[in-house]
């Protein structure tokens, strides 16, 4: 008699649950918060704790056909829950068999496919809601022992809303109502719901959730109908639904600020218009969030300066404005458009008297091929233009303040391009005066000769101290500390915007790929007085990675670590630390270690500089930069390397310039080196290579750079010093620098290297 595996039920169980907790968590996270003396003490436990297990159903599918000898599989059946299902292999006649699968999704959720009959039957445990099923054939479904109908099994709501608090510590104790019904979502990863949130249908038919979270969590549930209410409004609670986040403005009733304060409107006339804007005053500011009209929002922030006075920096526009209360007086406001009018106490001022002197400046070149690496400072701010259709800047120009006030802008460009910046004062210095430069100040080119180059900043190798690229917390738009704060920061985040990783941060994202959009900085203060930077860690594997990038997005001054800390075999699955998958990007300053994929997995070509790349040191992969994208050239220079697998390494179809790096002692394999076919461009010089031992070989010297293939143009090598002692040689030996599948060296050029670890007579080799 043949049992099987079946096909799609008649029936789905209801459960009608009035009161809703999840079985066996009563202390939850309600009792950790309350634990102790005080926030802190709360804070530590509540980060160590687990996400509330998703509650677990028992599912069977029962052919209805008679059994008999000759019986077939008539039932065939698949389903998917968020989830994770596991056969049931101990059901008697309805236990799983070896026709029956389970496999997890690429979005998390988990589908059972199978096939049964002949009254047999097949069984699940399940984790999660059931959120599809279908069959064909005859048969019956059983829900926790229950018969039920299809409808039942299956569970869909019209919403999912999230309670998220966004600092650490926090503590809120909240309710919310809704017009249908509410079911906790105990499967969203760590801003699960908990035993500590339960859900009540209220007499009037409406729902309501009562629930506790804090220190950068939050809870998830899913509903039917509308939201109607949710308290208390604080500063540190964000609500979205469907992902989207929701004005609280509507549920606050907080009191009305001080009428003794001034009142501050900062407005636009024009839709579609944007204004980013800050102004000073000589007291206090405060943002009102209440104002029946125009109230300031997420994206407006106040700070207290130096020397007692205060500065607002906000963002509106479409017609649309913010509201403050201040004390003391208005002394400064910008930018002054057209659009812009400033309303204080009711009436409108005259911004005129606000207008700064910002100038336009382009660099450009004026033959082709050139190349152009320039820099120059300036009394004032300096801001990178990305917008404009000719001549933007990009990932590979930067800007920094100095310690004197002025500042500095570094780029690179070339072949009759140029980049192009804003400037509130005068342009100091310039460097370098070559033929093929031009350099216009409002649309009027500028005599460079009149200009002395700006000092070159010391070499620092790897970044860190010293470093003259670092960004200064004063220049952030948000400051970050949870993983809350930093996918909420990143989601509202606009192009131009700085979101600053605290200092002295751990953020954990282990079960998410946060993305940066287009034209935001992401940073910290590595290198500032010795400071480590902010750290940005995933601890487990989780998609493609931690980060990911829109286009023309700078990392710099950050820590990003993975789980490896040694030279570890092949698994799956594989991550990496941050992942360029947009145009004109820059990584700088950044210590990147501990992925198993790649430090830095480009899906575009960038500009990598000034890093720290180790640890990244899985056989098999195990890069420190890989350069996946097809065309495009690369720059990696002034980096230290050491134990990866491959420390800068290309898929065979795009070129890159790898100059003035560090190869660290520890090297798995070969640091620098291409895949087949053979790229395009590929030069290598002025570089330094010291490990001669591979650890996946034992081998001891062994080669440091590998071109598997043939470049389309060539690969360049020159000015490197080798410590490996044998000259380069064609095919698959251990000289240092191989061509593995030719006979020949093919558009491979190598001249002016040192080989062997005695120290070269020209200082002209190796990396400074």
């Amino acid at each position: 008699m043949e049992n099987g595996n079946q096909d799609e039920p008649d029936s789905t169980s209801g459960e009608t649950r009035r009161t809703r907790q999840l079985p066996g968590d009563e202390f939850g996270r309600r009792s950790f918060l309350k634990l102790g003396a005080g926030a802190a003490a709360a804070g530590t436990l509540l980060a160590g704790e687990t996400a509330a297990a998703p509650t677990t159903r028992h599912l069977a599918i029962v052919s209805t056909d008679e059994r008999t000898e000759t019986g077939g599989l008539t039932v065939k059946y698949e389903f998917t829950a968020t989830g994770e299902i596991v056969p049931d292999t101990a059901d008697g006649g309805n236990s799983a068999e070896g026709n029956d699968s389970v496999a997890r999704n690429d979005d998390g959720t988990w589908t059972a496919t199978g096939k049964t009959g002949n009254g047999f039957g097949d069984a699940y445990t399940v984790a999660g809601r059931i959120v599809d099923f279908s069959a064909t054939g005859s048969f019956e479904l059983y829900l926790d022992g229950e018969a039920v109908a299809v409808d039942d099994v299956v569970v869909d709501y019209d919403h999912t809303i999230e309670v998220l608090t966004t600092e650490d510590p926090s503590e809120l104790d909240y309710t919310f109502t809704t017009t249908g019904e509410i079911e906790p979502n105990y499967d969203n990863g760590d801003d699960s719901a908990g035993g500590n949130d339960s859900v009540t249908e209220n007499d009037d038919g409406t729902w309501t959730a009562d629930g506790y979270t804090g220190n950068g969590y939050g809870d998830a549930y899913y509903f039917d109908g509308a939201l109607t209410d949710f308290g208390p409004v604080e500063p540190f609670a964000e609500l979205r639904v469907d992902g989207v986040a929701v004005d609280l403005t509507p549920f606050d009733s907080a009191p009305e600020p001080d009428s003794e304060r001034h009142t501050i409107e900062v407005l636009t006339t024009e839709d579609p218009s944007e204004l980013d804007y800050t102004f000073t005053t000589t007291g206090e500011i405060e943002p009102n969030y209440d104002a029946e009209e125009n109230a300031a929002s997420g994206n407006d922030s106040v700070a207290e300066n130096d020397d007692g006075t205060w500065t607002a920096d906000g963002y509106t526009g479409n017609g649309y404005g913010d509201t403050y209360a201040f004390e003391g007086t208005l002394t400064d406001f910008g930018p002054v458009e057209p659009f812009v009018e400033v309303r204080v106490d009711g009436t409108a001022i005259d911004l005129e008297q606000f207008r700064p002197e910002r100038h336009t400046v382009e660099v450009l070149t004026t033959e082709d091929p050139s190349e152009l690496d320039y820099a120059f400072t300036a009394t004032g701010e300096i801001r990178k233009v990305t917008d404009v259709a000719e001549n933007a800047a990009s990932g590979n120009d930067s800007v920094t303040e100095n310690d004197d006030g002025t500042w500095r802008a570094d780029g690179y460009t070339g072949n009759g391009y140029g980049d192009t910046f804003t400037v509130r004062g005068e342009v100091l210095t310039f460097g370098p005066d070559v033929d093929h430069a031009e350099v216009r100040v409002d649309g009027d080119a500028v005599d460079l000769s009149g200009y002395e180059a700006p000092p070159e900043p010391a070499v620092v190798m790897g970044g860190g101290d010293g470093y003259s690229g670092t960004v200064p917390e004063s220049a952030a738009d948000v400051i970050v500390s949870t993983r809350g704060e930093l996918a909420s920061a990143l989601n509202g985040a606009d192009r131009g915007d700085v979101v600053y990783v605290d200092p002295s941060a751990s953020i954990d994202v282990p079960d998410r790929e946060l993305t940066i959009p287009s034209g935001v900085t992401l940073a910290s203060d590595r290198g500032i007085d010795g400071a480590d930077g902010g750290e940005i860690r995933a601890d487990r594997v989780y998609g493609e990675g931690p980060l990911q990038t829109g286009d023309d997005v700078r990392v710099t001054g950050l820590r990003v670590s993975g789980p490896i800390t040694e030279y570890v075999d092949y698994s799956r699955p594989v991550h990496s630390g941050v992942t360029v998958k947009g145009t004109g990007c820059e990584i700088d300053n950044v210590e990147i270690s501990g992925f198993s994929y790649a430090g830095v997995k480009l899906q575009e070509a960038a500009y990598v500089h000034h890093s720290h790349i180790h640890t990244n040191a899985m056989d098999g992969l195990g890069y420190g930069i890989v350069c996946n994208q097809e065309g495009g050239d690369t720059l990696v220079e002034y980096n230290e390397f050491n134990l990866n697998r491959h420390s800068v390494a290309n898929r065979g179809y795009a070129g890159y310039e790898v100059r003035y790096n560090h190869f660290g002692e520890d090297a798995i394999a070969y640091q620098v080196g291409t895949h087949r076919p053979g790229a395009t461009t590929l030069s290598i010089h002025h570089n330094t290579f010291v490990p001669t031992l591979h650890l996946n070989s034992g081998e001891d010297p062994e080669s440091h750079i590998s071109i598997r293939g043939v470049p389309d143009d060539v690969a360049d090598i020159h000015h490197n010093w080798f410590y490996n002692p044998r000259r380069p040689d064609p095919g698959r030996g251990r000289e240092s620098v191989i061509q593995p599948h030719v006979e020949e060296f093919t558009n491979l050029d190598h001249r002016n290297n040192h080989y062997g670890a005695d120290e070269p007579a020209d200082d002209d080799i190796g990396c400074p």
